[in-house]
This record gives C-alpha cells, sequence and structure tokens, in this order.
C-alpha cells in the first residue's frame, strides 16, 4: 500500500490540548477544500510516495520504543485533509500498531467511521469565514469520542465568534468535547478573542498556533 506523502517531521505540537509535546507528523499529500486561510498549500500537490511500511518505519525511528505515561510517544496524521486518502485508516491503524499515542487532524469534511476509536481525533469545524462552511458531515460527531477528542474552530472574524458560539451551544459539545477557538493568524485579534471567551464565560479553549510563534508562519516541517 502506498500512500503520496508530502512531509514527515519531528516537531513540537503546536496546537490543541497537546501543545507543547514532541510528536512525529505525517503529513500526506492531497485536500478537496480551499480553506481562504489555508497555511498548508504547499501540501496541495508536492510529495513523494512512500510504501505504508517506510512511512512507518521512518515514525519509528523518529520516536523510538512505545512506553505509557504524558510523555509517552505521539504520533499525527494530517494534511491536508487526510481522510480524503484512499488507506489513511490502514496508516492510522499501522500507528496504533506501533504502540504509540496517535492522533488525527481532519477538517470533519469524510466520514469518522472509518477511524479506529481510539486515535484522538482532532476535528476542525469549518466556519463561514473559512469559505468551506459547508464542508461538514453532522453525523461526524456521533463517531467522536467524548473526553478524548477535540472539536476546533478556527475563527477569521468576529462573525465566525458569534457563528461558532451559537452552534456550539445548539448541539451541546463543550458538555461531551475539549472545544477549542483559535484566532486565524494575522486576521484576528488574539487579544480580542481571549476577551470575548472570558466575558461570555464560554467553557472553550483559547489557543493559538505554537509551531508559529516559535519558526515563524512560512516555515515548513515544524
Amino acid at each position: 500500500m502506498k500512500f503520496k506523502v508530502n512531509e514527515i517531521f519531528h516537531s513540537i505540537q503546536g496546537e490543541g490540548t497537546r501543545a507543547g509535546r514532541p510528536c512525529a507528523f505525517v503529513r500526506l499529500t492531497g485536500c478537496p477544500l480551499r480553506c481562504g486561510y489555508c497555511d498548508t498549500e504547499y501540501a496541495f500537490y508536492d510529495g513523494q510516495f512512500m510504501e505504508l511500511g517506510e512511512i512507518l518505519g521512518t515514525v519509528q525511528t523518529m520516536l523510538g520504543e512505545p512506553r505509557k505515561g504524558p510523555g509517552a510517544p505521539f504520533a499525527e496524521l494530517t494534511g491536508g485533509e487526510p481522510l480524503a486518502i484512499p488507506g489513511a485508516p490502514d496508516l492510522l491503524r499501522g500507528l496504533l500498531g506501533l504502540g504509540y499515542e496517535v492522533a488525527l487532524e481532519t477538517a470533519g469534511s469524510h466520514d469518522l467511521a472509518t477511524v479506529p476509536r481510539e486515535v484522538i481525533k482532532i476535528v476542525d469545524r469549518k466556519t463561514p469565514g473559512s469559505g468551506e462552511g459547508d464542508r461538514w458531515l453532522e453525523t461526524n460527531l456521533d463517531h467522536m469520542v467524548p473526553g478524548q477528542d477535540e472539536l476546533k474552530f478556527v475563527l477569521v472574524d468576529e462573525a465566525d465568534y458569534a457563528w461558532s458560539k451559537a452552534w456550539c451551544a445548539e448541539r451541546e459539545v463543550w458538555d461531551r468535547f475539549e472545544v477549542l477557538f483559535s484566532p486565524v493568524h494575522g486576521k484576528l485579534d488574539p487579544a480580542w478573542l481571549a476577551e470575548a471567551i472570558v466575558k461570555d464565560r464560554l467553557p472553550v479553549r483559547f489557543q493559538m498556533q505554537l509551531h508559529k510563534m516559535i519558526w515563524g508562519a512560512e516555515q515548513t516541517g515544524v
């Protein structure tokens, strides 16, 4: 089984509840979405084909032996949109088979039913400001694991904030999942968002992209 891989790299997890943890990233090539703020356009087409075993071997070399605990080796499958790639669930199962904690970064535009339950699903609910707000499968909420999986909102402007707040309240998702609100880098003022979350007493986690703060917005492989 072969996959077109844009890059595999060992860096710091920049987003989500595991921000700051060392992580091995496998970025697959290809995405059918075209979000207005996309920061990984280089992964739309560029990459090289790798066998499943070659990918797993590369990750294993980066992470070493599996172990348990809060500092356990951690791997993430990302893109692009990894679930748009045939065989992605097999790759996730392969990573799990190495004994690592495994996460998936996905837009929620493709069916999560095929994803192993043990995989931490970081699901990016696209907002109207992204230009891809209609690319969402509502049934994906049924395949997310409460207390494990994360629902992320990347906000372009204040209208996105209001929309996301109403969407979450209607579905009461913050009673089931970790919900993250993040400002689009260079678009929405982070201070405004943080203050709005506190003022409205929203049970969400504010986040920024840690890797961009460390290495800059244009750096790849981090």
